[in-house]
């Protein structure tokens, strides 16, 4: 690094993926009423638009992850920022569902590999004792990307083919990441692998005391895991508990209700208050009210146990779904309290999910894998994360014509409990813990295993 830079600019570009990420979440919430008037689509098009996006991430989420094991993490960002503006300007210009859906698996590789690199390259950058704060700013990104997104709704809500606008926007975060990415350093640990270790110590120097720097340096060549890994070292002794704590993490992330809430919040408080405009402006309250969850949470997170934010996360997420599903159908009746009852709870419910799936999950991905195989094993958590993203939001709108919002909500509040055993019988604790500790750890119990 020739040029000395200030670790808060590169943790911020670093983890400003998660923007990109954010927005489009955010930003087919508003579009999708504006699609339906344009094309007269049905529930199963509409299912198809929306989850154009994560078979691409899909796609994206391991091979952007697998290269980056190869060509290196900031190169990979840099790619997937423009791959992304691609797809924005292919799904604003659109003249066909099909072309929609089209640029949108297009959009979603870019996704894909942001959701992926993003918490790998802040794991890998950020000390172990704040390493919980520093790689949660990916999950703030996120939701502040959510809550522009909510505002551009707003603002195109009445406009002539207003989701044009709001699609296209996407490429304004796009480029701010690309001109971002000039300024970050590569990941050290990536260096150290390649042989570049002189380089790999100047960048720890730059965001880390020169006594911090030496001694992460030291922890670094250490490491059991210096040589690239392979697919088949993901079902290794050291590796496969890992992977399954990973890939478990990430699809009860999307699964136990959360983005049924972000993507379809508009129609479903459309339902509750009666109008489109009141979906969207208490959907951009739930917004607000998210992007001060994951704040606060990111001021607290490294206090508590990771397992403990967990558990405690989802028993609070599935009370909230319980008691949504059980007053719904008052609110349906225009009662006025079960109408602000249930948007409370929706706000509670989006408060518990910040401080423990939303923004843990990200951190612990970001720690639990050897260096060996962490390009590969993020990208498979990822993309099992996207096929929980396809599942939710393929067969939603399905549901919610079929079966109603109540039952919906209950079925989530079900698999808030399986949330809550897999957090306390699965998953092993990361606080605090460097990445060559958590890689320590895994090697020596799978040698007691062996013994």
């Amino acid at each position: 690094m020739k040029k000395k830079v200030s670790p808060t600019l590169i943790y911020f570009f670093g983890a400003f993926g998660g923007f990109m990420f954010g927005y489009d979440i955010g930003i087919i919430n508003g579009a999708l009423p504006g699609i339906k008037t344009t094309w007269q689509i049905n529930p199963w098009l509409e299912g198809a638009i929306t989850s154009g996006l994560f078979v691409g991430a899909m796609i994206g989420a391991s091979l952007m992850a697998s290269l980056a094991d190869r060509f290196g993490r900031r190169k990979m960002i840099m790619w997937s920022a423009i791959v992304f503006a691609i797809g924005a300007i292919g799904s604003a210009i659109s003249k066909s569902t099909s072309f929609l859906i089209g640029a949108r698996i297009i959009l979603g590789a870019a996704v894909g590999g942001a959701s992926a690199l993003v918490p790998m390259y802040m794991g890998e950058i950020s000390p172990a004792e704040t390493r919980g704060k520093i790689s949660g700013l990916n999950q703030l990104m996120i939701t502040v990307g959510m809550l522009i997104a909510y505002g551009v709704n707003y603002g195109f809500a009445n406009a002539f083919e207003g989701w044009r606008w709001m699609l296209g926007g996407a490429m304004v975060p796009a480029i701010v990441l690309l001109f971002g990415t000039l300024v970050l350093p590569e990941s050290p640990r990536f260096l150290a692998r390649i042989g570049k270790k002189e380089l790999a110590l100047e960048v720890l120097q730059t965001l880390r005391s020169p006594e911090e720097a030496q001694i992460e340096y030291q922890e670094i060549i250490n490491s059991k895991n210096t040589d690239s890994g392979s697919f088949k070292d993901l079902f290794g002794k050291t590796a496969l508990p890992a992977v399954v704590a990973g890939c478990g993490l990430t699809l009860l992330q999307q699964i136990q209700g959360a983005n049924t809430i972000f993507y379809y919040s508009s129609q479903i408080l459309e339902k509750v208050f009666g109008s489109a405009i009141g979906g969207v402006i208490s959907t951009v309250g739930i917004g607000v009210v998210f992007v001060l969850a994951t704040v606060i949470t990111l001021m607290i997170v490294d206090k508590f146990k990771r397992r403990s934010l967990f558990m405690s996360g989802s028993i609070g997420m599935g009370v909230c779904l319980l008691l949504v599903g059980l007053v719904y159908p008052s609110a349906q009746a225009n009662h006025a309290w079960a109408m602000w009852t249930v948007f409370f709870f929706i706000c509670l419910y989006v408060v518990f999910y910040a401080y423990s799936w939303a923004a843990v999950t990200w951190i612990v991905v970001g720690e639990l894998f050897p260096s060996n195989v962490r390009g590969i094993a993020t990208g498979i958590a990822s993309t099992v994360n996207w096929f929980g993203n396809i599942l939710v939001a393929l067969f939603f709108p399905i549901l919610l014509q079929t079966v109603g919002l109540s039952v919906i909500f209950f079925g989530f509040a079900a698999i808030c409990v399986i949330g809550f055993l897999f957090a306390k019988y699965v998953l092993y604790e990361t606080k605090g813990k460097s990445l060559e500790e958590i890689e320590t750890y895994l090697y020596n119990r799978s040698i007691e295993k062996v013994s």
